[in-house]
């Protein structure tokens, strides 16, 4: 089974992926927050697309040394969670790391015979933790794992792909300038801004960029902080910037692209995913 360079692992980080939770413990807005701070976290339900154990194959394939956290209150078919868990720590060495969650026990002895088994004795490598109906410590409880595991890596930011009608326009010296939007993440974008660029300098700063990401428009200030020709393009990244030059985009944009940004890597993760599931079942 093919493996990640350590490397890489340890800039890019580590997809996440929560098996069979239950999506009120774990909703939506916890992923985007979690984007936010530089993880890659999804949600695999369990469906009719094909057996839960055929997916969670799928995702270690594709997703060489991500991280698997299994709902071991779930109830799916074919699987008991203790030899399943156990078969497959074995099966994947240390091309994944696996860990456990569950429903907080109102028992202290049940609880800590989970921690027992999963922990001490199959030996998982991620960690487990407990959620709660009533506990809005949830995201905190979750992110410390992730935070322990090393899920983000050095790249402390997530970065998403732009299609091609992404565009980046602004105002230069009384020009318009227009250029193709190639990649965005909550600090940074990256621009082919052509023959244009010979008119900016480096550190220069931009008023009301108006920028459209798959179909999504904002405006924000920015500053050039790097450009070059690479493959017959003029690349340039910006840098976004507050009204008082101050970095990053002001809270509700910030918000907002964030929200593009997950919603793009998570279209892109899922399609990659569907196709496999469908694929594995023919």
């Amino acid at each position: 089974m093919y493996s990640m360079e350590s490397s890489e692992v340890e800039l890019f980080g580590r997809k996440t992926f929560f098996i069979a939770p239950d999506t009120s413990l774990i909703p939506k807005s916890y992923l985007e927050e979690f984007m936010l701070r530089g993880y890659q976290a999804y949600i695999i339900n369990d469906d009719y697309v094909c057996p839960m154990q055929t997916k969670v194959r799928e995702i270690i394939r594709l997703y060489p040394q991500s991280i698997l956290y299994f709902n071991i209150d779930s109830s799916i078919d074919g699987i008991d969670w203790k030899s399943y868990i156990r078969e497959l720590r074995e099966f994947v060495g240390n091309d994944a790391l696996i860990g456990i969650f569950y429903l907080v026990r109102q028992n202290p002895q049940e609880e800590a015979e989970i921690k027992r088994l999963y922990l001490d004795d199959i030996h998982v490598g991620a960690g487990c933790f407990a959620l709660s109906a009533r506990d809005h410590n949830n995201f905190d409880s979750i992110l410390s794992v992730l935070e322990q595991t090393g899920a983000k890596g050095r790249r402390n930011l997530v970065r998403a792909s732009c299609d091609s009608s992404s565009t980046v326009s602004f105002e230069h010296k009384g020009i318009r300038c227009t250029a193709n939007l190639l990649d965005v993440n909550v600090s940074y974008f990256r621009c082919d801004l052509r023959a244009d660029t010979e008119k900016l300098e480096i550190f220069e700063k931009l008023r009301d960029v108006s920028l459209s990401v798959n179909g999504s428009a904002f405006k924000s200030d920015a500053v050039l902080i790097m450009k070059r020709t690479m493959h017959d393009k003029t690349l340039c990244i910006f840098m976004f910037i507050k009204r008082d030059d101050s970095p990053d985009l002001d809270t509700e944009t910030e918000k907002f692209l964030n929200q593009k940004i997950y919603q793009i890597v998570l279209n892109e993760n899922s399609e990659k995913l569907q196709v496999a599931f469908r694929a594995a079942e023919k």
